[in-house]
């Protein structure tokens, strides 16, 4: 994807442009890629390599306080090394970085979900029209999964409030913790976020997302889902890091449950709210190309 330079890469939906950034990244000899999120999960981590053996606070009802900031979105310079793995230039957001000397954040790319044989030329079309097809290129919202593990959590006894500062705007998600079912009214549209309850197996809080729309993708690449979607996150504290667990199960159009895992970890500064996104690529697109999206 080529972009006139007229969009602001920090405007939100003006991330694309990012797209022109050298291909010799680090100084190395292959081609771009912007994705897959692991990576900012790990360079977040690194910033408090003993995280997990810090005391695991409690609410006064022994559960686990999962309340703080866990994660930042940013757009991030990554490139793809090798055929299996992928590094974050650490210096675009910490001043240090491969390219001015210090360390490349490597990662494993998340595994690809399963689709049934009749839905796999569906994908691969959104793919290849990803930079016309995908909403969250054009500033509607990711959705959920998507949007990824919360950036910042608010307990109470009976709710759990779950803060995105995303790049397509701010969205929030409230988990109902009090014990209630989902609200199957069938007179309620479909949503991005979904309906979450929530309850406790141990440490862990389990969270049960249903109601959700089927114009939101589960991730780039043209990863379509139907509105069958389910899925399931598992969030456990565990000193100042979180274990994430994200499965999303959609009997219609993938062939098994799809899983994927994140380290969150406790960031001592607050969650800055996201620029209102404004679509300034559509106009200045030039071809179909296009790159992974560092959610």
């Amino acid at each position: 994807m080529r972009f006139q330079p007229t969009a602001n890469v920090l405007g939100v939906a003006g991330f694309t442009l990012a797209a022109m950034i050298s291909a010799n990244a680090f100084g190395q000899n292959q081609a771009t890629n912007y994705g897959p999120p692991a990576t900012s999960y790990i360079s977040e981590a690194a910033k408090y390599p003993d995280a997990a053996t810090k005391p695991t606070p409690r609410t006064a009802d022994g559960h686990p306080d999962l309340s703080g900031v866990w994660h930042h979105y940013f757009g991030a310079l990554v490139a793809q090394v090798g055929n299996n793995s992928f590094a974050l230039d650490a210096g675009k957001l910490f001043g240090g970085g491969a390219s001015k000397g210090g360390p490349v954040i490597k990662a494993m790319p998340d595994p690809a979900p399963a689709y049934k044989p009749e839905y796999v030329a569906k994908v691969k079309m959104l793919n290849e029209n990803q930079v016309k097809e995908d909403g969250a290129l054009h500033c509607r919202p990711p959705g959920v999964p998507r949007v990824g593990p919360p950036q910042q959590i608010v307990m109470t006894p009976k709710q759990a409030v779950f803060l995105y500062a995303d790049i397509t705007g701010n969205y929030w998600r409230v988990v109902q913790l009090d014990g209630r079912g989902h609200n199957n009214d069938p007179d309620l549209e479909a949503m991005p976020t979904g309906d979450s309850i929530g309850h406790w197996e141990g440490d862990t809080l389990v969270v049960d997302v249903t109601r959700l729309s089927d114009d939101t993708w589960l991730g780039d690449n043209g990863l379509m889902h139907s509105n069958k979607l389910h899925v399931i996150e598992r969030l456990k504290r565990v000193g100042d890091t979180i274990q994430y667990q994200m499965t999303a199960e959609d009997p219609q159009v993938l062939a098994k449950p799809w899983t994927i895992t994140r380290t969150l970890t406790l960031q001592s500064d607050t969650l800055q709210e996201a620029a209102v996104c404004v679509d300034n690529d559509a106009g200045h697109l030039v071809n179909l190309e296009h790159h992974d999206n560092g959610r």
